[in-house]
């Protein structure tokens, strides 16, 4: 084998592996999402833990948080609704590389650790009413 086409060889595998890498990201987005609306979040484990960016998705009774990079399709975090509490919104003492500008940071506990999610203002309205909102089927004939 001659050197170029060993050069040819390894330039279409690594051709290959990237468009594969990408068809996964691709695909695993689609697989998170499964048609309901995802935002883009990130979480800190506390006060003094660094930012992870990710996807939070509304499903139902739960609120999912998926890492970006992770190569998992299941949830890096999960809350149930009624285990849930949200604090107020505060603005963000520094920015959140992926999150706009104009992020805001949400304390949240629910029955087995205290967290913390960054998200913009929009996102945190729509976990807020989603939060607020009666689950489906309790109360349905609420007057």
């Amino acid at each position: 084998m001659t050197p170029i086409v060993a050069v040819e060889l390894v330039l279409a595998v690594a051709l290959a592996l990237m468009v594969a890498l990408i068809l996964y990201v691709w695909l695993r987005r689609r697989w998170i999402a499964g048609g309901k609306p995802l935002m883009l979040c990130a979480i800190s484990a506390g006060q003094h833990s660094r930012w992870r960016l990710g996807l939070a998705r509304i499903s139902g009774d739960r609120l999912d948080w998926f890492s970006v990079v992770g190569p998992s399709p299941r949830p890096a975090h999960s809350w149930v609704r009624h285990e849930l509490d949200l604090g107020a919104p505060q603005r963000l003492p520094d920015a959140v590389p992926g999150l706009p500008p104009d992020a805001v940071c949400v304390t949240g506990r629910s029955t087995s650790h205290d967290w913390e999610l960054a998200m913009s203002p929009a996102a945190y309205t729509a976990v807020r009413a989603w939060l607020e909102s009666s689950p489906p089927g309790y109360n349905v004939n609420v007057a």
